[in-house]
C-alpha cells in the first residue's frame, strides 16, 4: 500500500474536512480516500454541500442562474446569498449580475475563440469567490473540468486543495482549480 494516501488522508481530516462527519463517517471516509487512491471519493454521488454539477453548454447558453442555485444553500451558510439576473441589452455578450456585480460571462471574442463554455464557467465562480472574500468565509469555489458538460464546482478551503496538490499523488488535470479571472 502506497503510505502517501494514507499521509494524505491523515492531512485532509487534519484540516477538518470531514469536520461535519461523525467520527465514525469520518473515520469511514478517511479509509475510503486510501482505498479508492481519490481524495474526492468520500464525498458521496449526490451533489449538494461541497460538491455541485455545473454544465459549461448550460452555463454559455443562458442558464447560469440555473446551473448555480444548487450552491446558495451552501454558499449561504458561509455570509453569501447569492443572486443571480441576466443583464438584458447586451448585444454580442452573455452578462449576468451576480449580487450586483456584473459579469461578463462569456464574450462575442470567447465565442469567436472557442472559449465560450469555459468562460461561462469560471467568471461567475470568480465572482462568487470575490463574494466569498468579502464575507471573510474559509472556502473558495474550484472547479474540475471546467467548462465540459460534467464539470463540478467544489467548496472548499484553499489548504485541502494544497495538500492535494502538494501530495503529488494526482496529475495537474485532476486537481482542482481555483476559479478566477475576468
Amino acid at each position: 500500500m502506497d503510505h502517501r494516501w494514507a499521509d494524505l488522508a491523515r492531512t485532509l481530516r487534519n484540516l477538518g474536512l470531514w469536520a461535519h462527519l461523525s467520527e465514525d463517517e469520518a473515520n469511514a471516509a478517511e479509509r475510503k480516500v486510501v482505498e479508492d487512491r481519490w481524495p474526492f471519493g468520500a464525498f458521496g454521488d449526490e451533489p449538494g454541500r461541497f460538491w455541485f454539477f455545473v454544465d459549461g453548454e448550460n452555463m454559455a447558453e443562458g442558464f447560469v442562474g440555473r446551473e448555480l442555485a444548487a450552491m446558495a444553500p451552501s454558499l449561504r451558510q458561509h455570509g453569501v446569498d447569492l443572486q443571480i439576473e441576466d443583464v438584458e441589452g447586451e448585444e454580442e455578450d452573455y452578462v449576468v449580475a451576480i449580487n450586483g456585480r456584473r459579469c461578463v460571462a462569456w464574450s462575442h471574442r470567447d465565442q469567436a475563440e472557442r472559449s465560450a463554455w469555459a468562460t461561462a464557467t469560471v467568471r461567475p465562480l470568480a465572482v462568487i469567490n470575490d463574494l466569498l472574500a468579502e464575507a471573510r468565509a474559509l472556502p473558495r469555489v474550484f472547479t474540475l473540468y471546467a467548462g465540459g458538460n460534467e464539470g463540478i464546482a467544489w467548496l472548499l478551503d484553499p489548504r485541502v486543495v494544497t495538500a492535494i496538490a502538494d501530495s503529488g499523488l494526482l496529475s495537474d488535470r485532476e486537481v482542482p482549480a481555483l476559479a478566477s479571472g475576468s
